[in-house]
């Protein structure tokens, strides 16, 4: 049986505003960013990859803009999430100056967010040459190790720019992050204790927090802290989820059952919680969220009835092993 669960992997949807805040200059505390959907990410590409060979006619209007106006709709673009724009903007400062740190960090950032690591390492890279005090890049370059799954090199950006500044919230959480995801769960906790006590209004902090907790099957500590990131984003299907992960160790299933309604339509919530009362020995209440989920879904069917014929089987097992 599959237990309904979604990935551990939070890195670009839940960091990404941490980042996006140095850029943008405003702090975020919205989770709507999203990776770029294939035909959005051929056309980025193709507005990076040849800006520093090739110039092309439809881009000459911009070319003939100041820096500083091009910066100003470069930065307007990418609060507005577009990045394609965001980025054209950008990449014509740099072919003016190509020294503009400032601006190459962003560019770093932007393919970091749209799923370009190995340009945004190069970018950032360059702009660690020149500035190896740059905390934000340091920031930037851990992020893209953590993505590319090295978690060792990861956590020594991370480490380098606490060493500097040691009350930066977002590193503890993105170090944080990086332990949960990499099984070291108990520096997980440490480091995402430590950046919910040096801010405590980011609820990803809160969430990977409660992950954390689950691993461990600390139900309890894991229900307070997905709480306070569901009192900060009440609509939040991953804290949701989270949540009714950590009732359902608990074995309130009524409770989880709402937190599962809450993260997911209300077929899917009956099947998390029949997979609970499955694993759990009680396949009688396991059957009866089983048949609840197809009757409300039958595209669901698959999977519920699969589920479904487990738990019936066992119930008659357990009926036999009774008589």
């Amino acid at each position: 049986m599959r237990r309904a669960r979604r990935p551990i992997s939070l890195c670009l949807l839940l960091v990404a505003p941490l980042l996006l805040s140095h850029c943008a200059s405003k702090e975020s505390n919205t989770f709507g960013l999203r990776m770029l959907k294939p035909e959005e990410s051929a056309r980025l590409s193709s507005v990076y990859n040849p800006w520093y060979t090739r110039k092309t006619p439809d881009r000459q209007d911009i070319k003939l803009l100041p820096p500083e106006r091009l910066e100003s709709l470069g930065e307007i673009a990418l609060q507005s999430q577009d990045y394609e724009g965001s980025l054209a903007n950008f990449v014509q400062i740099l072919e003016q100056d190509p020294e503009r740190d400032d601006v190459r960090y962003k560019v770093g950032v932007i393919l970091v967010l749209t799923g370009h690591p190995e340009a945004a390492r190069k970018e950032l890279a360059q702009v660690l040459a020149r500035k190896p005090d740059m905390l934000e890049a340091h920031e930037a370059l851990g992020l893209v190790n953590l993505e590319e799954k090295q978690y060792p090199a990861a956590i020594q950006e991370f480490q380098t720019v606490l060493a500097r500044d040691p009350k930066r919230a977002k590193t503890h959480h993105l170090l944080g992050l990086t332990y949960l995801e990499s099984g070291q769960i108990p520096l997980a906790i440490s480091q995402l204790k430590m950046a919910a006590d040096l801010n405590s209004t980011q609820a990803s902090t809160y969430i990977n927090l409660g992950q954390a907790y689950l691993r461990q099957k600390d139900y309890t500590q894991a229900i307070n802290s997905l709480k306070k990131g569901q009192s900060l984003a009440p609509q939040n299907k991953k804290v949701n989820y989270f949540l009714g992960m950590a009732l359902a160790g608990q074995k309130r299933y009524n409770d989880a059952l709402e937190a599962f309604l809450k993260a997911g339509d209300e077929a899917q919530a009956y099947n998390n919680i029949g997979v609970h009362y499955f694993v759990d020995g009680k396949y009688e209440e396991a059957a009866k969220c089983f048949q609840r989920a197809i009757e409300l879904r039958p595209t669901y069917y698959g999977e519920a009835k699969a589920n479904l014929q487990k738990a019936l089987e066992k119930l008659q097992e357990t009926q036999k092993d009774a008589s």
